[in-house]
Order: C-alpha cells, then sequence, then structure tokens
C-alpha cells in the first residue's frame, strides 16, 4: 500500500496523519516526504524520512519503485510543483493506491480541500482513490453538518470518499508528542501510575510537575490512539 497524504491548504494535519495514523499502522514503511518549507515528519520524531521537492517527482519514484508500502507526506507549497511533476509521467497518477485529503471545518480548508481533489481527479487519480479524512474534529460534533460541502461534493461530484465515522477527533496529545519528539507507543508503554506516584513522591517541584503532566498525557493518548485504530482500519480495511 502506497498513500499520498496531500491538500493544497496548509495546516490542516497532513504531517500528522502521515506520523500518527499511517505511519505506526502499516508494515514495514517507507516515508517519504515532499516538503521545503514546513515541519515534516522528522521533526516529530520519524526516523529515516527520504526528503524530496515538489518537482522531484522522477527522483521521489525512483526510490517508491523499490517499496511494498510508503507513505509521501505532500507539504501544501509543493503540491503544485509535484501534481505539474506528475503529469508529465505517463500513468503518473497511477504509482499511489490512496490519495489523503485531510481536512479541518474552517471555510478556506473546505474549499481547498475539494480544489485538491478535483485537480487530483483531472490529473487521472481514479474517484475512489481520492479519500477525504476529517481531522480536528471535536468529540461529540456532528461531522456531516461541519463538513456538509465535502459531503455535498462528494454527493454531487462522485469524486472521492468521505466517511462520518472515519474521523481524527482533536486533542492536544498530539502537540504534546510533536514537542517532546516522541510516538504514542513511547508514550503509553510505560506504567501510567508509577508516574503519578512519582509526582507525589517528589521533593523537587519541577519535577513534581513534569512527571504529573507526563501521567495525564498517557492517560489521555489511550483513547485518541483508539480513535486512531479505528480510523486506520475505516481507511484501509486492515
Amino acid at each position: 500500500m502506497k498513500v499520498a497524504v496531500i491538500n493544497y491548504s496548509g495546516s490542516v494535519g497532513k504531517t500528522l496523519i502521515s506520523t500518527y495514523l499511517l505511519s505506526p499502522r502499516m508494515k514495514d514503511v517507507k516515508f517519504f516526504s515532499v516538503e521545503t518549507i514546513n515541519q515534516s515528519a522528522a521533526d516529530l520524531g520519524i526516523k529515516d524520512v527520504v526528503s524530496f521537492k515538489g518537482d522531484d517527482f522522477s527522483k521521489l519514484i525512483e526510490d517508491v519503485v523499490f517499496e511494498d508500502s510508503a507513505i509521501i507526506d505532500i507539504g501544501a507549497s509543493n503540491v503544485e510543483p509535484f501534481l505539474m511533476s506528475m503529469s508529465r509521467f505517463d500513468g503518473g497518477a497511477n504509482e499511489f493506491d490512496l490519495y489523503f485529503i485531510p481536512v479541518t471545518k474552517e471555510d478556506k480548508a473546505v474549499k481547498e480541500s475539494m480544489k485538491t481533489a478535483h485537480t487530483l481527479h483531472k490529473a487521472g487519480v481514479e474517484k475512489d482513490k481520492i479519500v477525504f479524512v476529517p481531522n480536528r474534529i471535536t468529540p461529540g460534533e456532528d461531522v456531516k453538518k461541519v463538513l456538509e460541502p465535502i459531503f455535498s461534493f462528494v454527493k454531487k461530484t462522485n469524486v472521492g470518499k468521505i466517511d462520518k465515522n472515519s474521523v481524527i477527533y482533536d486533542s492536544e496529545v498530539f502537540e504534546y508528542l510533536a514537542h517532546h519528539q516522541i510516538s504514542f507507543e513511547s508514550l503509553t508503554e510505560e506504567d501510567a501510575e508509577e508516574f503519578k506516584m512519582r509526582a507525589k513522591q517528589s521533593n523537587d517541584t519541577d519535577e513534581r510537575r513534569k512527571m504529573a503532566r507526563r501521567y495525564t498525557y498517557m492517560k489521555q493518548a489511550i483513547p485518541v490512539k483508539n480513535n486512531l485504530d479505528r480510523t486506520y482500519a475505516l481507511l484501509i480495511g486492515e
């Protein structure tokens, strides 16, 4: 499985989805970043990220061709040159199995997400390979309501897919992981109760606060990870 994560809009969670949703669950996955300006997966703690510029499509494919499992995280500033370079390849759009478009509920993000889907289809990507992934959804929100333009776009044009159950809920855990450059596994592999005990027993004020903060994020991380597990299963079918 080779998944490209793409959107004309910035700050919609492309690297978050690549790093925290896809990378831990795709077997023997190779991570490619098409980014020149913004944060990349390497900044979030992913090791061995191979980086390219948007117009390096041929060089990217040279590497991707060897992989059975790959994530291609395409930064917003590189989408245009990436698609232009891809168009010069015979069947270039078929090099990837799925195109994930993270979408948040801001008007600009919604419009740019629909533009991305339209452009991908125009570039030769099959309709059912384009998948909108609702991101930063507040638990309890009606996804179909807050992203109504996306659902209407899919229904009207038949371009892309979107599932109201395949969502990523907003959580401050992601910011904590990014700041410390650690994974969910690293955060949750130790006993949370031990950090709680250390917070109580330490005589150092800063250490007490650090241990207490770690404990709270460890306890929050479990339901977030469960959300990602469910969403991945719905999106990828594994």
